[in-house]
């Protein structure tokens, strides 16, 4: 099959769907979103770090969201805008975490103020997400969520 019948099949099934990718302000969480883009998707893109400058142009829309994924107050705003802004949400893609190269280390050296800050970001903020999320999926008949971590 040839790359743009594909992409164009890939337009057609995903014209009109949004999705939310949070901790896409590089790595995965970021080429997840570029991936998405460019089917077609609009996508809202959220991290606690600066807007990166490589986010994909189209032919999906893109919004950037800068804030803090852990608390619960900028998550569930988060989500009512996002779903107001692209008419709902039909995909979550969660990569949110930390990776500390100078605090990294291994349970038995790690400080356990740490060990919490890792656990508050990488896990409390998917858990938030699908609490806030969810409820504008319901609204559309339902979605689909994925949920990519390392500890």
């Amino acid at each position: 099959m040839s790359s743009s019948k594909t992409e164009c099949q890939f337009a057609v099934r995903f014209k009109g769907k949004s999705a939310l990718v949070c901790g896409a302000g590089g790595g995965i969480g970021l080429a997840t979103a570029n991936q998405l883009l460019a089917t077609g998707i609009d996508v809202a893109l959220a991290d606690i770090k600066d807007q990166p400058a490589d986010i994909a142009n189209g032919p999906g829309q893109a919004t950037y969201y800068q804030g803090d994924l852990s608390d619960e107050a900028f998550v569930s705003q988060l989500a009512a805008d996002v779903a107001a802004a692209q008419g709902g949400i039909d995909y979550l893609v969660n990569t949110t975490g930390v990776l500390w190269f100078e605090r990294d280390r291994s349970v038995l050296e790690m400080d356990m103020d740490t060990w919490d800050q890792v656990f508050q970001i990488n896990l409390k903020s998917f858990a938030l997400s699908v609490r806030h999320v969810a409820e504008h999926m319901r609204a559309r008949g339902g979605g689909a969520m994925v949920h990519i971590a390392s500890i």
